[in-house]
């Protein structure tokens, strides 16, 4: 058994925490065979169902989030569908592993947040603002949306004020 955080498509049911058991549990969870994307910062795994577009399942406005922050290389180009699990990277054997405690604390725990960026120019110095948030969604949308306008911006990162 694993837990995971489920990040429903409906923006009016709040993400939650759920223990997956198995190939059928996460089918089940996402309703479908499983697709997994592997994310960074930190280790992770984004598990949605396959076919969740074809079957016209409603686009995932918070795992797109999500994965454009926590995967540079998909920012902009795909939109995620359907409800969505985040799950730990597999170990060595190919097990999946429990949620980044990391994910869990900004997710569930964290009370301010804020965003920060690196650029181009210095790609190993996080920048950030004055800048609050009260909840991880604005953070993200936020934080984006200076990526999109500053092209200099190379990453993403919200992490707690």
């Amino acid at each position: 058994m694993i837990h995971a955080i489920l990040v429903p498509a409906d923006e009016e049911r709040p993400l939650y925490k759920v223990a997956i058991e198995g190939l059928t549990g996460l089918q089940a969870a996402v309703g479908g065979l499983i697709e997994v994307m592997d994310i960074d910062r930190p280790d992770a795994t984004l598990i949605l169902n396959e076919e969740g577009k074809v079957m016209g399942l409603p686009m995932n406005r918070r795992a797109t989030l999500l994965l454009w922050v926590h995967l540079t290389r998909w920012r902009g180009h795909d939109a995620l569908a359907g409800d969505v699990l985040i799950v730990g990277r597999p170990d060595d054997e190919g097990n999946m592993q429990d949620v980044p405690r990391e994910l869990v604390e900004l997710l569930f725990k964290t009370k301010v947040y804020k965003y920060e960026v690196t650029t181009v120019s210095d790609l190993d110095v996080w920048n950030g603002n004055q800048r609050r948030y009260e909840d991880w969604v604005t953070a993200y949308n936020d934080g984006l949306a200076l990526a999109s306008r500053w092209f200099a911006v190379n990453d993403v990162r919200i992490v707690p004020a």
